[in-house]
C-alpha cells in the first residue's frame, strides 16, 4: 500500500503514523522511498485492534 493509502484508511497523517509505529506497534514502511506499506501487516495491525490493542 502506498503511504497515502494508509494514511487515508487510518484517517492520519504522515507523522501520526510515525508516532503509532514508535508507541503502538504499527509496521514499518517494506520500503521506505517512496513509502510503502505491506497491506497484510496493516490489516492484521488494525484487525488485533490497532491503538488499542493489548500489551
Amino acid at each position: 500500500m502506498t503511504e497515502k493509502e494508509v494514511m487515508d484508511t487510518l484517517g492520519k497523517k504522515r507523522t501520526a503514523l510515525w508516532n503509532l509505529r514508535k508507541k503502538c506497534g504499527f509496521p514499518s514502511p517494506v520500503l521506505t522511498h517512496p513509502a510503502k506499506y505491506s497491506r497484510n501487516a496493516v490489516e492484521k495491525w488494525i484487525a488485533d485492534g490497532g491503538v488499542n490493542r493489548g500489551s
